[in-house]
């Protein structure tokens, strides 16, 4: 009978210079992170100190203590003296986000052991004898990742708790530069639109989940014309709340349909109210119902009810 092996643990870099990398975690051992060549886990930028942290296993479970470092240790976006981390526990050294990862003592994730059993795909191994390996080009020198793995609020809350600096380029189907002063997100332009406002801008990159992320320096964080009052904790949760009734009315109407007003036009425009108006007008302008929702002055939410409402009642159709 072959023996079970017992579950273990992995670091898995998702973000910095050493994004993909793995280093394992063996069950009775203490590494030390840090700068220093004599570290066991050797992280060669300037906001890692020499003897940043030390991460050790015992009894099954992993523990986090940070050397009083210069600039702190993380976990799941709160600055730590020390803790006990859990499998899926994000933590930060300098630039590099680290997730933790529970495995099956081969080196296979526990949820990637299940669906092996299930199906009998075999999945990719992490070689023992290895400490950190990169599998994946990054950004040198900067913080980057992918929002596959790392949500852009838990980006934004990391950023926040740090009092970061920089500008925030999300990459994908569609670009966003969000700009933070001191941890607070105070302006945000998607595709390079000048007529969007910054703070629905902001909600709306709020919801992607893929595409590659980039903090860039911000040399000269002088102050915008149009800024981001809103905090960002309550942007962050209002972003939510948005996206989850935003999704009952895209799948009617998705964003990248094109309305026409209906001809003839039977129902009388004296019934429309001011808002209704202005977004009729806004799509005989425009058409596209994101254009249409760049440009109006309400939320994207308000909008779309909007153009719901001019489409239930006959003012408007779906062209195509």
């Amino acid at each position: 009978m072959t023996d079970t092996p017992s579950p273990t643990w992995v670091l898995k870099f998702i973000s910095g210079k050493y994004q993909g990398g793995e280093f394992p975690l063996e069950e009775g051992k203490e590494y030390i992170v840090g700068r220093s060549s004599e570290c066991d886990m050797v992280l060669v930028e300037d906001m890692v100190s020499r003897a940043h942290a030390a991460v050790s296993v015992s009894d099954g479970r992993v523990h986090l203590q940070d050397n009083n470092s210069t600039n702190g240790s993380f976990v799941n976006g709160e600055r730590v003296n020390n803790a006990i981390l859990n499998d899926g526990d994000r933590i930060l050294f300098g630039t590099s986000i680290i997730k933790l990862i529970e495995t099956d003592g081969s080196g296979v994730p526990l949820i990637a052991s299940h669906a092996q059993a299930e199906t009998g795909v075999t999945m990719p191994s992490i070689d023992p004898g290895q400490t950190v390996r990169n599998s994946r080009p990054t950004v040198s020198g900067l913080m980057s990742g992918m929002l596959d793995e790392v949500p852009l609020p838990d980006l934004l809350q990391l950023f926040a708790t740090s009092r970061k600096t920089g500008i925030l380029r999300i990459r994908g189907d569609r670009s966003a530069s969000l700009h933070l002063r001191e941890g607070r997100l105070v302006h945000c332009t998607i595709d390079a639109t000048p007529d969007l406002d910054p703070e629905k801008a902001a909600y709306r990159a709020l919801t992607w989940t893929s595409g590659m992320f980039v903090l860039e320096p911000w040399p000269d964080p002088q102050p915008f014309e149009n800024e981001i009052e809103i905090s960002t904790e309550a942007m962050m949760m209002e972003a939510m709340r948005l996206f989850d009734e935003m999704n009952h009315i895209d799948s009617d109407v998705p964003v990248d349909s094109v309305l026409t007003v209906k001809r003839p036009l039977g129902p009388p425009l004296r019934d429309l109210t001011p808002e209704l108006l202005d977004t009729l007008q806004l799509i005989i302008n425009y058409g596209l119902v994101e254009t249409v929702l760049d440009h109006a002055e309400g939320s994207d939410l308000d909008v779309m009810r909007e153009i719901e409402n001019l489409l239930k009642n006959g003012y408007v159709e779906r062209v195509g």
